[in-house]
């Protein structure tokens, strides 16, 4: 049999507000993601493109239509089931990094392990793999305020990994570095989906940063307009 589609968008809308100021940020979107596939998302401001990442990410839940995740339809799962799955599934990388500034890289990364109640030293040696996995090993005991911005948005990447996902959301993940950390962290995120198999998703609104994806679906006004297959830079490898 064909496995589902890791995840599944079916004739999903959102609508914020009611009557005449109602806003429709989604609008019957369909889409499919496969397991181990790399994608992007791009449109304009108001495209949906950020109300359709937080339901990929249990973050926000549909007006109408199924958001479906390994074949499941999350229609039915209360808070705490859309949380166990938001621990145990999902992976978070920000543009704004959001670590804990006085606390050191190896303690930032450990803090989802944490919250699934891992024992110490557990936590610990799979901080220090996943800070490696980044090429961040010798730097687990600096504070974060101590690294620069490249460095520190591996810190948020190795922990949005280090509960090995089965999706990464990646929302600007370039947005607050300069040209050559950005080719820098998309080298490592390239690296991560090809050589660890993780799924990526990625808004983004720099075309030179949607290059790295396999596919690139654009919003446009709640409806997904475009679907484009393209190659990685091949230049672009670490």
């Amino acid at each position: 049999m064909t496995s589902p589609p890791l995840i599944e968008f079916r004739k999903v809308s959102k609508i914020y507000g009611e009557g005449e100021a109602a806003i429709r940020a989604l609008d019957h979107v369909d889409l499919a993601i496969d397991a181990h596939e790399f994608v992007a998302i791009m449109g304009p401001s108001g495209s949906g493109k950020s109300t359709a990442m937080n339901i990929l990410g249990c973050l926000d839940v549909p007006t109408s239509g199924e958001y479906l995740f390994q074949g499941i339809p999350t229609s039915g799962f209360d808070r705490s089931q859309l949380t166990l799955l938001r621990r145990h599934m999902l992976g978070f990388v920000f543009q704004g990094f959001n670590l804990l500034s006085r606390t050191s890289a190896v303690e930032n990364v450990e803090l989802p392990l944490i919250y699934r109640g891992m024992a110490v030293r557990e936590r610990r040696e799979r901080a220090h793999e996943a800070l490696a996995l980044v090429g961040l090993s010798g730097r687990e005991h600096h504070k974060t305020q101590e690294l620069s911005g490249g460095q520190q948005q591996r810190v948020a990447i190795a922990r949005a990994i280090v509960t090995e996902p089965a999706l990464l959301l990646a929302d600007e993940p370039t947005g607050n570095l300069d040209t050559k950390t950005s080719v820098e962290i998309m080298d490592l995120m390239t690296r991560l989906n090809r050589e660890q198999g993780i799924t990526i998703v990625m808004v983004t609104h720099e075309p030179d940063i949607a290059a790295y994806a396999e596919r690139l679906l654009r919003f446009v006004d709640g409806k997904l307009e475009t679907e484009l297959e393209h190659g990685r830079r091949a230049n672009h490898v670490l």
